[in-house]
């Protein structure tokens, strides 16, 4: 597995740009850069998935194990983040039409194509002759039980995408943007909430303990001026900054686990500030990162479809390595193929629907 992380390392740094002393890539939080640093992620996601269906004992295997270990679910961190700021900045631009189009529109694309992918996993449960309950498949829908797919995060999605519209509802009556500050405390809030009822339920840690870093990038978003201003002035500033943070990484990572819920969401915001600051330094972009950060929906919720299959087969024991490879090759193609069709899908039942709501004006 050392050998997938080589590659995966070696395509980060292709093309990648330093900036020159005394200046700042000022567009790290573009869609393009933001998209190639997703990209990243979901590959060691590929690769995180994949080895759990492999014996990763061996010593070739060590150093991707002790990467992986020491990441946790920082495999996301950039997902939840981007997604937050992202739509904080659109209801900056947009008001309160991008929020009502949350509810309208962002929340049932993700419902209609997540349940497309997981006709496929019924398929192919029912090819392997598994038994499904109809109480599973109703939760299934929502990503609170799964047909061998992942599906907390999609869950989680969900979750956030609902909190972010109750938060922000209020700018219907008023837009004043000091108003955000008040929305953003609120959607904080409201996600620490569901984070602690979920813990009472007794679901696993990894179902909610990355789901704040979404409302960092909601705060980020607000705060962005004040904070670029900031950090930078000048490559002194920057550094300080860079080394408080690394500093408050390190002692958050060695209490993550033993200080409970909150030193893991104090470890998780180091590790996204200080992928932010790298990046407002480095810039980390070419055709491939950018390639799997365009799917990175499609790879993250198909991934499982031949990695369950192949490992039924038996070729996850037998050449694991070759498992991988299959597994990552066979993955890109159906990702490929489903946002194609889910493109044209979505197209159809969206703007048309716009089209008649024009109409009907």
């Amino acid at each position: 597995m050392t050998v997938f992380l080589v590659i995966a390392v070696f395509i980060l740094f292709n093309q990648m740009n330093a900036a020159k002393e005394g200046q700042f890539h000022k567009d790290y939080l573009d869609k393009d850069k933001t998209t190639a640093v997703n990209g990243f992620f979901v590959i060691l996601i590929l690769l995180s998935h994949a080895k759990q269906y492999i014996d990763t004992g061996g010593a070739y295997d060590a150093a991707y194990m002790a990467v992986s270990s020491h990441l946790n679910q920082m495999v996301v961190a950039s997902f939840l983040f981007y997604s937050g700021y992202g739509m904080t900045e659109s209801v900056k631009r947009k008001k309160y039409s991008y929020v009502k189009s949350i509810m309208t529109r962002r929340f049932w694309t993700l419902f209609i194509n997540f349940n497309l992918a997981l006709v496929l996993y019924f398929a192919e449960w029912l090819y392997l002759k598994k038994t499904v309950t109809l109480k599973q498949m109703l939760l299934a829908t929502i990503g609170w039980s799964s047909y061998g797919n992942s599906s907390w995060y999609i869950f989680a999605i969900f979750l956030l995408y609902i909190l972010f519209f109750v938060s922000f509802f209020v700018i219907k009556f008023n837009d004043n943007p000091k108003l955000y500050y008040f929305c953003a405390a609120v959607f904080t809030g409201l996600v620490i909430v569901a984070v602690y009822v979920q813990m009472k339920m007794g679901r696993e840690s990894y179902t909610y303990n990355t789901l704040i870093l979404f409302a960092l990038g909601v705060w980020w978003s607000l705060f962005k001026d004040l904070i670029e201003k900031i950090v930078m002035k000048n490559d002194i500033i920057y550094f300080f900054i860079l080394m408080l943070v690394v500093g408050a990484y390190c002692l958050t990572y060695f209490r993550r686990w033993k200080g409970g819920i909150e030193f893991y969401s104090l470890w998780a915001i180091a590790f996204t500030v200080l992928m932010l600051l790298i990046t407002m330094k480095v810039s980390f972009f070419n055709p491939i990162l950018s390639f799997f950060g365009r799917h990175v929906f499609s790879i993250y919720i198909l991934q499982r479809l031949p990695m369950y299959l192949f490992d039924k087969l038996g070729y996850s024991q037998s050449h694991k390595y070759m498992f991988v490879i299959c597994c990552i090759a066979v993955t890109i193609v159906l990702a490929v193929i489903f946002d194609k069709v889910t493109g044209i899908i979505d197209k159809a039942i969206f703007d048309r629907k716009i089209k008649k709501i024009s109409n009907q004006a």
